[in-house]
C-alpha cells in the first residue's frame, strides 16, 4: 500500500543505520502539526520493525544554548586525561559531560552489568565508555605527548637545537663523588653535609672549556636508591665513581643497574689513585665482572684513573665527557613553553617552597605559570648554581625556582601553561582526581589485632629526603608485626599543626613525629610537652631508622624461639613409675631437665614433650653430655620404640626482629 503524504515546504529525511542500531527519522517542515508528524513517523517506523527508533526535530527559532550544550562546548582536551587508577561512574560522567543514566544504560545493555553512580570503573571500562561517545581519552600514566600537556611539545626535526649534556655522578658512599664535583666547579658541598655524605640531589650547570655541562650529584647513601634511580632517568651520561682502594661495593652495583636501565653511556672514574693501597687494576677486574669492560681491555667503557683530591687526570675525564657529548649530539626543542622534571624541593622559612628544576624541553621564563603534579607555581625568581638570578632557562639547564604554593614531589614532571587560569584549572583537576587516594588516620584500621598500628608524621629538609626515609622502612611496612601508615610527609619545619595532627590519633594507635635535618618551632615544642607527644629530630637517616625500629621491637610481645641443644638415639624402652622410659645414648650436644624434646621415627615427627627427669645409672641428674647413656622420662609423650631419634631444644623468649639487622 502506497503511503501518500501531504505536500511539504521542506523534505523528510530518513537515516537508516546498521540493523543492530535504531534508525532515526528527522522530519523538518513548518506545515506539519505535532500529531500529524507522530502519525507519519509511527507508520514509517512500523514498517521497519520494533528495532527502529524515531525522533522528530522541528525547525524552530534559535535560542540560547542550554547548560549541557554549554558544558559540551567548554570541554577541552585536558578533560579527556583520565586517572590511570580509575574513577566512579559519577566522576566519569561529570568529566566527559555525559549523563550518568547513559553510562549505566550502556553497561546494562551491552554487558548485562548493573551499575550505580558510585560504582568504580577500571581503566579498561573508562576507555570503553569514551570509545562509545567517540572521545579519545588519554590516561595520565601514559608517556605520550598530548595537547593536554602543553609543556611537552612534539619534537620535530626542524625545531631541534643543540643542548648541554646532563651528566649524573653515581657511586658508593664515600667514594669521592662530591669531591670530584667540588674540584670541577671549585665549590664545596660535602663539608656542609652531615657526616660528609651528600643527602639530597644537587644539580649544577657549569661551563668547562667553553662547554656547558649540567651535573647531577646523586647521594651515595644506601637509603637513597630511589633518588639515584631518578637521577639516572633524566641523565644523558652516567659517570660512575669507584674508589681504587675500595673497589666495587653494593651501592656501586646498584648504580650500574640504574645506569644500564636508563640506557645511557657510562664513563668510569677510578678515584683515589693517590692512596697507598690503591689498586686500579683490581678495580677494573671487579667492574668487568659486573659487565663493564674497559676500552683498553677490549671493551667499550671508557675508564679514567683520577684523584679528585689531588686534581690528577681530571682533564682526561673532561675530554672524554666532551667527546661523548659531541658524538651523541644531544638536542631538544628550545622554543616554546618550558617542561622538565623536579629534581628536588625544599622549604625555607623566609623564602617559602624552593624547587630545583631541570628543563628538558622549551624555555622556562620568569613569571611563567607552571604545574607539577597538583602543585601550582608562578615563577617569581630563578637562580643558577651560583645563586645569581636568571630570567630564562633552556634545555638541560638546572635552576632553583621560587613560587610554588606547596612543595612539589621530587621526580615529578612540570609543564608551563599560557595563562594562570589554565594552569590553575589543571592543578585543581589533578588534585580532585588524586584526593581519593589520600591517607589519614581514618585509614589506619586493620583487620589483624596482632599487628601493631603505627602512624608516622615526617618532616624533612627536602622533598627527596622523604622518598629516602620511606624507602628505609619498606621492609618494616611489609612486616607481619607492624602496619605503618604515613599520615603526613612534607618538607619544612615541625610546627604546632603537626603536633595537633598527632594529638588526633585514635585510641589504640601510636603516632610518632619524626624530623630529618629540619627545625622544630618553639610553639611545636611547647604544644608537644602539653600533649605528652615526643618529637624526634635526626641528622643522619640511619639514626632515625634505628630509633623507630628499636621503639617498635621493644613494644612487641616476646615469642618463643627453640635453640637445639642435643640429639639422642633410643636403645631400649623400660617401664617407669610415670610411664615408659627411653633408654638412650646422647649422640650430640647435651640434654637437661626442662628441655623441650621432639621425637622422630624414621624421619617423621611422632610427638613432643618436656624432659621430666634424667637418670644416670641409679642417680637422678639435671643434665647429661654427649657420649653418655641415660634414661629419659618425658612429660607428655612415652610411646617410645627402639631406634627412635630424640632432639632436645632450649626455649628462649626473644623480641621479634622487624627486619634483618644486616639491612
Amino acid at each position: 500500500m502506497a503511503l501518500e503524504l501531504p505536500p511539504l515546504r521542506s523534505h523528510i529525511a530518513l537515516h537508516l543505520e546498521r540493523p543492530r542500531r535504531c534508525s532515526s527519522i528527522h522530519v523538518a517542515g513548518s506545515g506539519w502539526t505535532r500529531a500529524g508528524t507522530a502519525m507519519v513517523v509511527g507508520l514509517v517506523c512500523g514498517s521497519f520493525g520494533s528495532r527502529l527508533r524515531a525522533s522528530c526535530r522541528f525547525a524552530r527559532p534559535k535560542r540560547k544554548p542550554g547548560k549541557r550544550q554549554q558544558e559540551e562546548e567548554e570541554m577541552t582536551l585536558d578533560d579527556l586525561i583520565m586517572p590511570a587508577e580509575g574513577m566512579t561512574v559519577g566522576e566519569l560522567a561529570e568529566k566527559i559531560r555525559k549523563p550518568v543514566a547513559g553510562i549505566i544504560t550502556y553497561f546494562f545493555a551491552e554487558r548485562g552489568k548493573p551499575l550505580k553512580i558510585n560504582d568504580f570503573l577500571e581503566k579498561e571500562l573508562i576507555a570503553e565508555v569514551c570509545e562509545k561517545y567517540e572521545l579519545e581519552c588519554i590516561f595520565d600514566d601514559e608517556k605520550t605527548t598530548t595537547a593536554g600537556d602543553r609543556g611537552f611539545l612534539a619534537e620535530q626535526e626542524g625545531d631541534l637545537k643543540a643542548r648541554p649534556p646532563v651528566v649524573t655522578v653515581m657511586g658508593h658512599v664515600d667514594h669521592g663523588k662530591t669531591t670530584l664535583l667540588d674540584t670541577l666547579r671549585k665549590r664545596s658541598v660535602a663539608a656542609t653535609e652531615a657526616g660528609g655524605i651528600t643527602q639530597r640531589i644537587g644539580a649544577y650547570t657549569v661551563e668547562l672549556d667553553d662547554q656547558q655541562i649540567t651535573f647531577i650529584d646523586t647521594p651515595g647513601h644506601e637509603a637513597f636508591t630511589a633518588m639515584r634511580a631518578r637521577g639516572a632517568q633524566v641523565t644523558d651520561i652516567a659517570v660512575l665513581v669507584v674508589a681504587a682502594d675500595d673497589g666495587v661495593m653494593p651501592q656501586t652495583k646498584e648504580a650500574i643497574a640504574h645506569a644500564k636501565a636508563a640506557e645511557v653511556p657510562i664513563i668510569v672514574a677510578i678515584n683515589k689513585i693517590d692512596k697507598p693501597d690503591a689498586d686500579p687494576q683490581k678495580t677494573r677486574s671487579n667492574l668487568s665482572e659486573e659487565g663493564l669492560l674497559a676500552e683498553d681491555w677490549g671493551g667499550d667503557v671508557p675508564m679514567v684513573e683520577v684523584s679528585a683530591k689531588q686534581n690528577i687526570n681530571l682533564d682526561d675525564l673532561l675530554e672524554i665527557l666532551n667527546l661523548t657529548a659531541e658524538v651523541s649530539e644531544f638536542k631538544a626543542v628550545k622554543d616554546g613553553p618550558g617542561a622538565g622534571v623536579v629534581l628536588e624541593s625544599t622549604f625555607d622559612a623566609s623564602r617559602g617552597c624552593l624547587a630545583t628544576l631541570l628543563v628538558q624541553r622549551g624555555t622556562l621564563h620568569k613569571c611563567d605559570y607552571a604545574v607539577s603534579g597538583t602543585k601550582l607555581c608562578k615563577v617569581r625568581l630563578m637562580q643558577n648554581e651560583a645563586g645569581k638570578e636568571v630570567l630564562d632557562a633552556g634545555p638541560s639547564i638546572a635552576v632553583q625556582v621560587t613560587g610554588f604554593q606547596d612543595s612539589p614531589r621530587a621526580g615529578d614532571q612540570f609543564e608551563v601553561y599560557p595563562t594562570a587560569q589554565e594552569a590553575r584549572a589543571v592543578a585543581e583537576r589533578r588534585a580532585k582526581e588524586t584526593a581519593r587516594g589520600k591517607v589519614g588516620f581514618a585509614g589506619l584500621h586493620t583487620d589483624s589485632e596482632q599487628t601493631m598500628r603505627l602512624a608516622l608524621i615526617l618532616k624533612t629538609d627536602a622533598q627527596g629526603s622523604i622518598a629516602a626515609v620511606q624507602h628505609m622502612f619498606s621492609d618494616v611496612k611489609d612486616s607481619k608485626y607492624v602496619n605503618l601508615r604515613w599520615v603526613l610527609t612534607a618538607p619544612g619545619p615541625i610546627t604546632d599543626s603537626d603536633v595537633e595532627l598527632a594529638a588526633t590519633c585514635p585510641e589504640g594507635q601510636r603516632v610518632m613525629i619524626l624530623g630529618f635535618n629540619t627545625q622544630v618551632s618553639p610553639s611545636a615544642e611547647r604544644k608537644a610537652r602539653e600533649c605528652s607527644i615526643k618529637i624526634q629530630n635526626f641528622k643522619v637517616i640511619y639514626e632515625l631508622y634505628d630509633a623507630v625500629v628499636a621503639a617498635l621491637e621493644s613494644d612487641l610481645e616476646q615469642e618463643e624461639k627453640l635453640v637445639e641443644k642435643g640429639m639422642a638415639k633410643v636403645k631400649a624402652v623400660f617401664d617407669g613409675r610415670d610411664g615408659k622410659v627411653a633408654g638412650s645414648e646422647i649422640v650430640e650436644g647435651q640434654f637437661a631437665v626442662g628441655n623441650r624434646v621432639h621425637a622422630y621415627r624414621k624421619g617423621r615427627k611422632i610427638g613432643e614433650g618436656k624432659v621430666q627427669s634424667i637418670r644416670r645409672f641409679k642417680e637422678q641428674v639435671q643434665e647429661i653430655d654427649e657420649g653418655n647413656e641415660c634414661g629419659l622420662s618425658v612429660e607428655g609423650f612415652d610411646d617410645w620404640e627402639a631406634d627412635d631419634e630424640v632432639r632436645a631444644f632450649e626455649v628462649k623468649l626473644v623480641s621479634p626482629e622487624l627486619v634483618s639487622k644486616t639491612k
